[in-house]
């Protein structure tokens, strides 16, 4: 099932040229609703996994559901809004993210300093340790890798329940 195959279409100028309409059958990609599906507040409902480098939204839909086109549910299940950011980047792309928010010059300056317990320090502090820019993103990247999904014996609720709501 593709997401956006569910959604009205709605007549629309794209080209936008003064006093010519020319009108194409386009879907509506800013139709919004809320998924209602009651159990989706009942922790019973998930399941717990943990996403390996490389993995995407496509693969862990194809490898829990079966069907790779039900990447929308892992990520609405993520409540992930922008898929690239809220999604961990791989190693290639996070050091070019990194690279291009600090500078190439600058990802292995101190961020800040943490002590043992990993509780942000002054410099100053007994035991305070450097933490550089890029492990500062990198563990804030990891902390994306742990996922909630939706198990898969109740998909084909939330999949009803959006049929409903865009009709």
């Amino acid at each position: 099932m593709a997401y956006f195959k569910y959604f009205n279409n709605i007549n629309y100028d794209v080209r936008g040229v003064k006093n010519n309409a020319n009108i194409d059958v386009v879907t509506n990609i800013l139709k919004r609703v809320r998924l209602k599906v009651d159990f989706l507040n009942n922790r019973a409902f998930f399941a717990q996994i943990q996403i390996v480098d490389g993995q995407t939204p496509e693969y862990i839909a194809y490898k829990y559901y079966g069907d790779s086109e039900l990447h929308w549910i892992v990520l609405y299940a993520k409540k992930a809004t922008n898929p690239y950011y809220d999604w961990p980047l791989d190693y290639f792309a996070l050091k070019k993210f990194v690279d291009k928010k600090y500078g190439a010059d600058k990802i292995n300056d101190t961020h800040h300093y943490e002590d043992a317990d990993k509780y942000e320090v002054d410099s100053t502090a007994s035991g305070a340790t450097a933490i550089t820019n890029f492990v500062y993103e990198e563990r804030l990247n990891d902390n994306k890798r742990n996922l909630t999904i939706i198990r898969p014996e109740f998909v084909r609720d939330v999949v009803k329940e959006l049929k409903q709501l865009l009709k």
